[in-house]
């Protein structure tokens, strides 16, 4: 077994460096999602559960009882 880097674009591999090999031979293709978030956030269909729990949040923070995350204090 052997790793490749690659760059798929529109369905086809394009290897980064030679395989080695010749002939015809199956393959198993990995592909890494850059953004594991980007279909969920990009997804259109309605979630009533996340508007709630949103819903929630903003008023507790109009009520004082939260405060806006400061990204200097987050470790």
């Amino acid at each position: 077994m052997k790793a490749i880097k690659a760059i798929v674009e529109d369905g086809n591999v394009l290897l980064n460096e030679p395989l080695g090999a010749k002939g015809r031979f199956d393959a198993i293709v990995v592909v890494l999602d850059p953004d594991p978030w980007a279909d969920l956030i990009n997804d259109p269909r309605p979630r009533p559960e996340l508007v709630k729990a949103g819903q929630e949040a903003l008023k507790e923070f109009e009520e004082g009882k939260t405060t806006l995350l400061d990204p200097d204090r987050m470790s």
